[in-house]
């Protein structure tokens, strides 16, 4: 399964949120599961500065090293009312039919906006969720 991982699962596990913590665990110890970044860099440049905190540190290093996957983009995407520095994650999950993996607002309400209008597209998933799906 391919995951695009928005920052805000990396900064829960830094704050010991169990899901967040758990399910960036289960992505590591399953091979199969692959996290998505971009060509460009600019998913990786983000965690890179948001994450501290010595474990998940650690766990960055190791996923980024046995992970990734980077997706050449399909074109600029623009969705109304949608922070733009966070278009590079649903760039990224269309341009190879991943999940999208965060509990941050905008992302749950970009959900609601898609079911709303029959767009499954874009498959937008808590920590949670997703761990119930791996």
């Amino acid at each position: 399964m391919y995951l695009v991982i928005d920052t805000w699962v990396w900064e829960k596990a830094q704050q010991a949120e169990p899901e967040s913590m758990e399910l960036l665990a289960k992505i590591q110890r399953k091979c199969e599961h692959k996290i998505i970044y971009d060509y460009e860099g600019e998913i990786l440049d983000e965690y890179r500065k948001h994450i501290k905190q010595p474990p998940i540190v650690k766990l960055f290093s190791i996923m980024t090293q046995t992970q990734k996957i980077k997706p050449r983009p399909k074109g600029p995407i623009k969705i109304e009312g949608f922070d733009k520095s966070d278009l590079k994650f649903i760039q990224v999950a269309v341009s190879c039919s991943a999940l999208v993996v965060s509990g941050e607002s905008d992302f749950l309400e970009l959900r609601e906006r898609f079911l709303k209008n029959n767009n499954q597209k874009i498959q937008i998933l808590t920590p949670a969720e997703a761990l119930d799906r791996l």
